[in-house]
């Protein structure tokens, strides 16, 4: 229900614009609950939402994204590890889907479907946002949680950290090659 609550409390503050707008526990009819303006980039909603994995959860309804992201790198980037890397959280942290999170990368063994980069990396935990009456609308989808990536997105992991990193990284040439098709 607090889920609930709070989808709803993000939903009214990103169409209201109301930076103090409350959120009503309809069922129990307690007092309304204040909620702070927060940023459609993040918000409690994506915390609390489950990984549900590329193959899946978001696969069924974007093939065409799916099959173009198979393609690249980040499909395959558990690959690129060795086995000692596969178990080196300095290495999974920016080669798998949500690994330090809740319900996120955990091992191959335990958590296989969240092995490489996938959807959830850039999108955030699909759970709260994969409903197709909710994928309908992308400002609904953005108020449930799905985020909206940008370069930051990207320089989370390609960035000096990475042994791999040359230290240059072209946001518009990565988007043309290392993600998938855009709409």
């Amino acid at each position: 229900m607090r889920q609930s609550r709070t989808v709803l409390a993000v939903a009214l503050i990103l169409t209201a614009g109301v930076a103090g707008a409350f959120a009503a526990d309809a069922v129990s009819n307690s007092a309304p609950e204040p909620v702070a303006f927060v940023p459609a980039s993040w918000h409690p909603a994506v915390q609390a939402g489950e990984y549900v994995g590329s193959r899946d959860g978001c696969r069924k309804c974007h093939l065409r994204e799916y099959r173009s992201w198979e393609r690249t790198p980040h499909a395959k980037a558990i690959e690129l590890l060795s086995a000692e890397e596969q178990n080196d959280p300095s290495c999974v942290k920016c080669h798998s889907t949500g690994f330090g999170e809740p319900t996120g990368f955990v091992s191959m063994e335990e958590t296989p479907k969240l092995a490489n980069v996938g959807c959830e990396v850039c999108h955030g935990p699909g759970s709260l946002f994969m409903d197709k009456e909710i994928m309908k609308d992308h400002d609904a989808a953005v108020a449930a949680g799905l985020r909206v990536p940008d370069e930051t997105t990207c320089r989370t992991c390609h960035n000096s950290e990475s042994p791999t990193f040359s230290g240059e990284f072209d946001f518009e040439t990565a988007k043309e090659t290392g993600i998938h098709d855009i709409r």
